[in-house]
């Protein structure tokens, strides 16, 4: 049904695929849906934060200027259809408050980071509560013995009775030593204020944070346990802040900025450290531990890493899958556009790559705070996405998320049967299933209609492999024997000619 000089059945793929070098056979996913916000703007940085619960995704745009230049602000968005729903602004905000810096979603609280602020001093920053419902403003949170430069809110999380906050330059033990505040989530009385029992000068305790079943993560990569910012992770009990196990990985060395990211679910902790050199300088490692035990359960490298990489600038775990960033990488020879990486946690293997479609250097997908995973939806701020202007920012979805999406899934890989499914297409209509030799934004034309549909493929060996016909439910599925040179190099995409909508892009 679509324009193509020959129809050939995806079996001839194993036609002209011998290009001289070896490929990398690991499985690539494109997003399913990118978000912008509503009267989005330059310069706002759109992305800076993302968090996910109960299918509602909080980002923070640090350097939105309603309220003044970089005053900052906050988005909230219905994951399984992509609508914007509020937009949060602190009641106090002011210029230069950074508001959107770090975000924190869970059950009815949206807790958003201003390190910035200056109401305790310059850039001794604060903390805004929200009802996620209403978008109403609940509390400001400061820390009581707050000052100048102390960056409370450079990180937050929120769980099950608790806003846990870090102010990475606090001074308590030494200059930029850190520590972090932990609070009541309903009356958002402190509780307590922790720093680890070995604190010391430029630790950098409470850069990072997060919290999940009654146990507090805080990372600090300036600790030198293992060498100068070799960093640590700290582990606190959420009920009175006392330290319960301090990690360290097995293999760390000077300037790796282990703990510079940390996330936990469900008893495992996951720590970034980007700076690690298993495949050149600041290609990066993440690494898993065991709450209960301490014990480290499995570092993790990707196949395909490189120098300045910076895989481990950020981690999201959630439901046994981990999503690594790698804000550094160039994929596809674009300049650090950035690419992430999802893991099983039980096992450490890697699943798959996640990559923009519409990838532009320096956007560095993957960077600091900015993922989030629910469910096997997977939230990634990119705050340097110029969409909508220079730095406006945008939030792509990958995975499951965005709903009921017109969506293409494969089994098997490359060297035996690979089936390709269709799904969520309109009943009854005919689907092109396209190939290419890597994304891109190669145009097809719809016969039906005349109109020419922008695909995520790019022009080289673009070709409509195969037509299929979506049942009454809008599913379609095609097997055929792929062979293994195809992994890494084809692309794939299916077209609706009814909709004229597009699929997500998937790698073999």
């Amino acid at each position: 049904m679509f324009m193509s000089s020959v129809q050939i059945p995806l079996i001839a793929l194993a036609i002209n695929f011998a290009l001289g070098f070896a490929q990398t056979s690991l499985a690539q996913s494109y997003e399913n849906q990118k978000l912008l916000p509503i009267n989005g703007n330059m310069g706002q940085e759109f992305g800076s934060a993302t968090s996910i619960d109960n299918g509602i995704l909080a980002v923070g745009s640090r350097h939105d200027d309603d309220l003044g230049a970089e005053s900052g602000s906050a988005y909230l968005f219905n994951v399984s259809n992509g609508n914007q729903l509020a937009k949060l602004l602190a009641a106090d905000g002011a210029s230069g408050d950074k508001f959107g810096t770090s975000v924190a979603i869970f059950g009815n609280k949206v807790a958003v980071g201003a390190p910035a602020d200056d109401d305790m001093g310059p850039d001794s920053g604060s903390v805004y509560v929200f009802d996620s419902n209403s978008g109403l403003q609940l509390a400001k949170l400061t820390a009581p013995d707050g000052d100048d430069g102390d960056n409370f809110g450079c990180s937050v999380a929120v769980g099950s009775g608790r806003i846990v906050v870090g102010s990475m330059y606090d001074d308590d033990h030494g200059r930029n030593s850190g520590a972090i505040y932990i609070y009541d989530s309903q009356s958002f009385a402190l509780v307590t204020k922790a720093t680890p029992n070995d604190a010391a000068a430029d630790d950098l305790f409470g850069q990072s944070v997060d919290f999940d079943g009654g146990v507090i993560v805080a990372g600090a990569h300036g600790d030198d346990d293992n060498g100068p910012l070799s960093g640590s992770a700290y582990l606190f009990s959420a009920s009175n802040g006392n330290q319960t196990d301090k990690l360290l990985a097995n293999d760390g060395s000077s300037w790796d900025f282990f703990g510079a990211s940390v996330a936990i679910d469900s008893g495992v902790v996951a720590i970034g450290a980007w700076a690690d050199r298993p495949h050149g300088d600041n290609s990066g490692s993440a690494y898993l531990f065991n709450v209960s035990s301490g014990n480290q359960m499995h570092k993790l490298i990707p196949p395909d890493g490189d120098f300045h990489d910076r895989f481990g600038m950020s981690v999201a775990i959630d439901s046994g899958q981990l999503v690594v960033g790698a804000e550094g990488n160039d994929e596809l020879s674009v300049y650090e556009c950035g690419s992430l990486y999802l893991y099983d946690v039980s096992s450490g293997s890697l699943t798959t790559r996640y990559l923009a479609s519409d990838a532009q250097p320096l956007d560095e997908m993957g960077s600091a705070r900015s993922l989030a995973i629910e469910n096997g939806t997977v939230a990634a701020g990119v705050s340097a996405d110029d969409d909508l202007g220079n730095a406006s920012g945008s939030v792509y979805l990958f995975g499951n998320g965005g709903g009921a999406h017109f969506l293409l899934s494969t089994s098997g890989s490359p060297g035996g049967t690979v089936t390709f499914t269709v799904e969520n297409a309109t009943p009854g209509a005919p689907l092109g299933l396209f190939y290419a030799f890597g994304a891109g934004n190669h145009p097809a034309v719809n016969p039906l209609t005349g109109n020419t549909i922008v695909t995520g493929l790019s022009a080289y060996r673009f070709t409509l492999g195969q037509v299929l016909g979506a049942n009454g439910s809008g599913m379609a599925s095609y097997s055929t024997n792929v062979p293994s040179i195809a992994g890494g190099l084809v692309y794939v995409q299916a077209i609706d000619a009814l909709s004229e909508q597009t699929t997500n892009v998937l790698g073999l």
